[in-house]
C-alpha cells in the first residue's frame, strides 16, 4: 500500500530500533557502528536521537554507513552535532546544513509511517534545544559547584545569532519553531487513530527523566538537558513512546501514559566505569541498538533500567539540597558544614531478582 515503504508481498516483519549519543568521532564507537550487521536490519528502521559528531565529514560517513544497514534512518541533531569551530558559521546555519545533508543522503527528518498496512507505526522526530529555566528544581547548597555556562562545552562550542542566547529561552524557542517551519509534523495528518506513534528528540521533555542533582556527577547538568517547548510538543502529540538521549542513562519509564526510553551508547570510559546505569535490556551487550517496536509483536516489553527503576521504588526528593553522592563529592569543595554525602539505595534490585 502507498506510504508503507517497500514492503514485499510476503510482508516480512519490520522492526524499529533506537540509539542515541553514538559519538562516532571516538574510534571505538565508530567501530561499534561499523560492526552492526549488514544483513539483519535491511527491512528495519532506526531512530538516531542525536549526538553523532561535530564533524560534518564524520556525520556524513556515519549516516551513510547506517543507511547501508537499515532501510530507514530517522535522525535529529543533538548539541554536539551543532558545535562549530570557526567564525564563518553559527549553530543555526549548521543545523540547516545538517538538514540539507540528511535530505541529500535520504535520512528521514520528518514524520513517517513504517511497517505494513494493518501493522504500521508512525515515527516523528522533534527538534529541540536545552534552556536553563527548564530546570525547576532547587540547586544544591553547601557545595562549590560551577555554573552551567562555566562547565558545559555548549557555551563555548555553540554560537548563535545576536538575537539568540543560551542564557535565556531564545535558542530553545527558535529551534522549536523549526518543527513548524520545516513541516516535520505535517505528514502526521495521514496517521490513522489506530496507528501507534513514536516521537523522539535528543533532549529531555520532562524533569522526571533526569536524576536528582544530588545523584549527578555534575549537578548543574539539569540546566542544559531539557526543553519546556519540547514538553509541550510531546504533551500535544500524546505518543505511545518517546525516545530521548543526551544524559547517557538507560531509561524505561511510563509517565502520564507515555513510555519514555533512552538507549545511549555514550563514551567507552562510561561503558567501562558505569555500564549498569546505562544498560537497557539487551542494548549494546548484544552489539545492536534497542528494539522499540516490530510489526509482528508491537512494542518491546518494558525493560528494567537502573535509574528509572530507582524512581519506581523511591519518591523523587529534589528538596534534599544539602546532600551529594559520595561518588561525586571528589569534584566539589564543601562550603557549609550542613553539606553531607549520600548514596542511592538500589536494594530493590536484589529483591526484584
Amino acid at each position: 500500500a502507498a506510504g508503507y515503504g517497500t514492503a514485499a508481498p510476503s510482508e516480512e516483519p519490520v522492526r524499529l530500533w533506537a540509539v542515541s549519543d553514538i559519538h562516532t568521532d571516538v574510534d571505538e564507537n565508530f567501530d561499534w557502528i561499523k560492526g552492526l550487521s549488514a544483513t539483519s536490519y535491511q527491512r528495519d528502521a532506526l531512530i538516531l536521537a542525536g549526538d553523532v559528531s561535530d564533524s560534518m565529514e564524520r556525520l556524513e560517513t556515519t549516516l551513510t554507513m547506517l543507511l547501508q544497514k537499515f532501510e530507514i534512518v530517522f535522525f535529529c541533531p543533538g548539541n554536539h552535532d551543532l558545535w562549530v569551530s570557526d567564525d564563518e558559521e553559527n549553530s543555526v546555519q549548521k543545523l540547516h546544513r545538517i538538514w540539507e545533508l540528511c535530505n541529500r543522503l535520504g535520512v528521514t527528518v520528518a514524520a513517517r509511517r513504517i511497517g505494513h498496512a494493518g501493522k504500521s507505526c508512525w515515527v516523528c522526530p522533534l527538534l529541540s534545544w536545552h534552556h536553563q529555566s527548564w530546570d525547576t528544581e532547587p540547586d544544591l547548597e553547601g557545595w562549590a559547584i560551577p555554573s552551567v555556562s562555566e562547565s558545559m562545552t555548549d557555551y563555548m562550542r555553540c554560537r548563535f545569532p545576536p538575537s539568540m542566547s543560551m542564557f535565556d529561552d531564545s535558542v530553545a524557542r527558535k529551534v522549536d519553531t523549526m518543527n513548524d517551519a520545516k513541516a516535520i509534523l505535517a505528514p502526521l495528518e495521514k496517521r490513522l487513530s489506530s496507528e501507534p506513534l513514536v516521537t523522539f528528540s535528543h533532549f529531555l521533555p520532562r524533569i522526571e527523566l533526569m536524576l536528582e542533582k544530588r545523584f549527578l556527577n555534575y549537578p548543574n547538568l539539569a540546566k542544559a538537558s531539557g526543553s519546556t517547548y519540547l514538553f509541550n510538543r510531546v504533551k500535544a502529540l500524546k505518543p505511545d513512546v518517546h525516545v530521548f538521549g543526551h544524559t547517557h542513562f538507560g531509561w524505561d519509564a511510563i509517565l502520564d501514559g507515555v513510555r519514555y526510553i533512552q538507549a545511549a551508547l555514550g563514551y567507552p570510559y562510561e561503558r567501562q566505569m558505569r555500564w549498569p546505569s546505562m544498560s537497557n535490556a539487551g542494548f549494546c551487550h548484544e552489539s545492536k541498538p534497542l528494539l522499540v517496536w516490530s510489526s509482528d509483536h508491537g512494542f518491546a516489553p518494558k525493560a528494567k533500567c537502573r535509574w528509572s527503576g530507582y524512581y519506581e521504588h523511591h519518591q523523587r526528593d529534589p528538596g534534599n539540597v544539602w546532600e551529594l553522592a559520595t561518588y561525586a563529592v571528589k569534584g566539589f569543595r564543601k562550603t557549609d558544614e550542613r553539606a553531607k554525602e549520600c548514596m542511592p539505595d538500589f536494594s530493590h534490585e536484589l529483591t526484584a531478582s
